[in-house]
């Protein structure tokens, strides 16, 4: 049985090689499985970002109409296992809307959240406290704790 985890996080032309860098990340961990070599192809990441570069600076528009990017996000989430989440502003002042918008799609819709984040008011808020499962303050953090692990293995039984 196939594991979907979901990426969500910044998109912004601005800084698009950090929005894909940290995805890249994860993605390429579980790609070269324990140093095998081999994919762990039970896992399918759904990325909204998907490598694109064709992101306005400011994030505010791209080549896709904005109710498709709503659409596409919302209905990946819906089929999504696991829901990770990058808080991440990589410097840029514009508050992280979408990212917030998809924690709560995925709440609703029962997915379990990891969230990557250092900042004190995303772990304490009254809202995102409840609302998320696991927080880590950086990509390495969460890989090292080997938290997309722990649910695979709740979830599939898996000995390893």
């Amino acid at each position: 049985m196939k594991t979907k985890v979901y990426l969500a996080g910044l998109i912004q032309g601005s800084v698009i090689d950090k929005c894909i860098a940290w995805r890249k990340k994860i993605v390429d961990h579980y790609t070269n499985w324990k140093d095998t070599g081999k994919p762990y192809e039970d896992l399918i990441f759904l990325d909204p970002c998907n490598g694109e570069s064709q992101v306005s600076d400011d994030g505010l528009s791209s080549n896709l109409p904005k109710k498709v990017i709503l659409d596409k996000d919302y209905n990946a989430i819906k089929k999504c296992d696991l829901f990770i989440g990058n808080m991440d502003s990589f410097g840029v002042e514009r508050p992280l809307i979408g990212t917030t918008m998809e924690i709560a799609f995925a709440y609703s819709f029962h997915k379990p959240i990891i969230l990557i984040t250092n900042n004190r008011v995303y772990q304490e808020h009254p809202f995102m406290s409840q609302m998320v499962s696991w927080y880590f303050n950086d990509v390495d953090e969460m890989l090292n704790a080997k938290a997309i692990n722990q649910f695979y293995k709740a979830w599939h039984n898996a000995q390893y």
